[in-house]
């Protein structure tokens, strides 16, 4: 009698030892971490973390928060982080800087006059700066943005003095009258345009749907994770209806984030198309954003940001299945 019970007994814990080895809850799997750096278009990644969403559709995301998109690029080339939020210039950079392969999993919003090229007086236009001492990251989007403003007035980046700033120390110049103009965006650009001295010569509103912001993820840790995008997409969706929801507390908790008012970080918000949950399958089967990473290519490689053949550049759409 006794040995019968025994065995039952021994049999229950090896079920429930074989259970809870199938289904490890979300916290014991390995975490996938994402470098950020401050944005309002970012912020909502913050939230999807902050609400719970992340763990409530079962995805452990580790979010890394860093200064500025170069730091991010660097600390995915570095192997530090396993994917980021960036734009369409730095996920074009980060395979040919050295990063693993990845893949653009989520498309969070188009830059429709977000980033900026603010001066100081007497520069009142882009055809001010010849001459200039003008701060931008040079291994980012600084540099794309700058490149694209000089092409429009007719001028080159020969014509002005780069200065290699990223979004930190580019803000103290500005105040220490150190440069002329920068490369920038929320929320450096909205302190300094605080000043009376520092005025807007160019947004990204002048050059349409050319700068959109981006999740990319390496491809390893997609093979990895097979479910990973899909349940990104759930919770990009989940945060997006409770903005809708509860848009005032929404805004409320990504301002406070991002060292904004409510004022401000609702005017940042203006400056861009958030990307919903529909949009996120067609644009990455579509046609628009493979061009669009081929005109980048370009662009860098033309201001001697990037070093490749264009033409034979991979494929970063993840392919939704």
């Amino acid at each position: 009698m006794y040995w019968r019970h025994y065995k039952r007994f021994i049999f229950v814990l090896l079920v429930q030892f074989v259970l809870m080895g199938c289904s490890s809850p979300v916290s014991e799997r390995p975490a996938v971490k994402l470098a950020i750096s401050p944005w309002p278009g970012y912020e909502f990644i913050y939230l999807a973390k902050a609400q719970g969403y992340f763990e409530q559709v079962g995805a452990n995301i580790t979010i890394v928060e860093l200064g500025s998109l170069t730091e991010s690029l660097r600390a995915y080339t570095n192997g530090h982080v396993d994917g980021f939020a960036s734009t369409l210039v730095e996920a074009v950079q980060a395979e040919p800087f050295g990063g693993e392969p990845l893949k653009i999993v989520l498309f969070t919003d188009y830059s429709n006059g977000g980033d900026v090229i603010l001066a100081r007086s007497p520069v009142q236009s882009i055809q001010d700066l010849s001459g200039k001492q003008v701060g931008c990251e040079i291994s980012s989007l600084g540099i794309y943005v700058l490149e694209r403003a000089l092409a429009q007035a007719g001028m080159s980046l020969d014509q002005v003095n780069v200065v290699n700033q990223e979004q930190p120390e580019g803000k103290d110049n500005m105040l220490h009258q150190a440069i002329d103009a920068l490369v920038t965006y929320p929320p450096t650009s909205i302190e300094l345009l605080k000043q009376p001295d520092i005025n807007l010569i160019f947004s990204s509103a002048e050059i349409p749907r050319q700068i959109i912001d981006t999740l990319s993820i390496s491809e390893r840790v997609l093979q990895e994770h097979p479910d990973l995008v899909s349940k990104i997409h759930q919770a990009w969706k989940l945060t997006l209806e409770y903005v809708e929801q509860n848009p005032d507390e929404a805004v409320a908790k990504m301002a406070k984030r991002e060292r904004l008012s409510i004022s401000d970080f609702s005017a940042a918000l203006a400056d861009m198309e958030i990307l919903t949950a529909k949009d996120q399958a067609s644009m990455l089967s579509g046609s628009e954003i493979p061009a669009l990473v081929e005109q980048v290519c370009r662009t860098l490689v033309h201001v001697n940001a990037l070093d490749y053949e264009c033409a034979n550049y991979p494929d970063l759409m993840y392919k939704i299945k």
